[in-house]
């Protein structure tokens, strides 16, 4: 089963057509030279979202303390790439910055007739408006996205209004192995990154361990092999268990976008290690 939830990007100029019940999603590029202004009201929350864990937030009317006096109330965890703020006062005002990979963004917060639902702020470099902006995403980009991927279902369920510009499908393709079977659980699509992300379900049948490199990991759509760029996965398959792994690929092979679709049958490629080795867990 496949769901697309795509938000329509909601330029400036269209945004007071808006029904006030219906939250508006944008994506916005990071740009430490823009200002940008973020309207948002006391009724619903407006969820911040950023490609990496943010390494400082400092801010002026804003605090996540429910009793402390501020007029704009945020929620954040440290480590989580994305915030949730809402105005406690019909006249609420604050500006936050957020220091993001050694660089400073300024964001102004003020209740307005029509507040966003759900920002997401992407790096340009990734979003593939020009050849020299087609470049891979950074390991860190990566890794938040892998977290977002692991977290889907959590903030599905408590912020709906985050999950809107995510790709999402369950394919349960399988690959058959000699003694084990590798099953596509999950696959999400972030278009910004053009990365699609799988959640991997390893199954061992044998009466023997499965030792696989992770990095090797890649998944086959009809006659394009599409190498992983980031994997958290044990390298290991007990016998008669069954694992989870997580994969990204990014892109094509040589560096430009691919645009691929969670639509795919995808055939994953476990390279296992066949030669008398042992995984090595450091102390």
């Amino acid at each position: 089963m496949c769901i697309t939830l795509l938000a329509l990007l909601v330029t400036p100029g269209f945004a007071g057509d808006a029904s006030p019940r219906t939250p508006v999603v944008k994506q916005l590029p990071l740009d430490e030279r823009i200002v940008y202004e973020i309207p948002i009201s006391t009724d619903a929350p407006t969820t911040l979202m950023f490609p990496s864990a943010p390494s400082a937030l400092e801010g002026a009317n804003i605090s996540n303390n429910p009793d402390a006096p501020a007029p704009v109330l945020m929620s954040h965890l440290p480590g989580r790439y994305y915030l949730s703020v809402r105005a406690l006062t019909p006249d609420a005002r604050a500006t936050l910055n957020v220091i993001l990979q050694n660089k400073t963004y300024i964001i102004r917060l003020a209740v307005a007739p029509h507040p966003y639902g759900s920002v997401t702020f992407y790096e340009d470099r990734v979003a593939g408006h020009s050849a020299a902006l087609a470049k891979r995403a950074t390991p860190e980009t990566l890794l938040a996205l892998l977290d977002r991927a692991k977290s889907h279902r959590l903030i599905r369920e408590q912020y709906p209004e985050a999950v809107w510009q995510v790709e999402h499908c369950a394919p349960n393709d399988k690959t058959q192995y000699r003694d084990f079977t590798a099953t596509v659980e999950e696959v999400f699509r972030f278009d910004p990154e053009d990365t699609l992300v799988f959640k991997l379900k390893l199954e061992n049948t044998g009466d023997t361990e499965v030792v696989y490199q992770p990095q090797s990991l890649a998944v086959r759509i009809g006659n394009r092999l599409y190498p992983a760029s980031i994997a958290d996965a044990s390298g290991l398959i007990p016998p008669h268990a069954e694992t989870v792994a997580y994969f990204a690929v990014t892109g094509t092979p040589d560096g430009g976008r691919a645009n691929l679709s969670i639509k795919n049958s995808f055939n994953v490629i476990v390279p296992r290690v066949t030669r008398d080795a042992h995984l090595i867990a450091p102390r």
